[in-house]
């Protein structure tokens, strides 16, 4: 008799997991296809990006539990490579298209990655303190209790 209640526990948790695996995959959805519709009526920033910002402000408020997407977002993110093979086949049959256009990618890839690594740099300066100040040391010495 204890085994099949053991086993009718390991049935139902297993249920309950699939469950929650489902309800978090469709509330991941529903936010991706809010976003594809916000974009369609007309906001001009991409419908991915719109259901991300919605699904943060929806997190950020608590409409949105993180113990109810968090099984659905593990599994997208631990087979995140997978979702890139369809990317990484179109770019290998464009290969002629972007060999000749190979310089302006590659002078546009040079010049937002030198903007990106100058802005970080001035925002590090400007945000963080000339001293670095560690926990636990008093009026900067080197050992606690100074």
């Amino acid at each position: 008799m204890r085994s099949q209640q053991a086993a009718g526990r390991i049935y139902t948790l297993g249920n309950e997991m699939t469950i929650d695996f489902v309800r978090g995959f469709a509330i991941l959805l529903a936010f991706q296809m809010l976003g594809a519709l916000l974009h369609r009526v007309g906001v001009p920033i991409p419908g991915g990006v719109l259901g991300l910002l919605a699904f943060f402000l929806a997190m950020s408020a608590g409409l949105v539990k993180l113990r109810w997407v968090e099984q659905a977002a593990s599994l997208l993110l631990r087979h995140m490579v997978l979702l890139f093979v369809p990317l990484t086949v179109g770019l290998m049959e464009m290969g002629p298209v972007l060999w000749k256009q190979a310089l302006p990618i590659l002078a546009s890839l040079t010049v937002s990655f030198l903007a990106v690594l100058f802005t970080t740099g001035l925002l590090g300066r400007w945000l963080l303190p000339e001293e670095p100040v560690l926990p636990g040391l008093k009026d900067g010495g080197t050992e606690p209790g100074q």
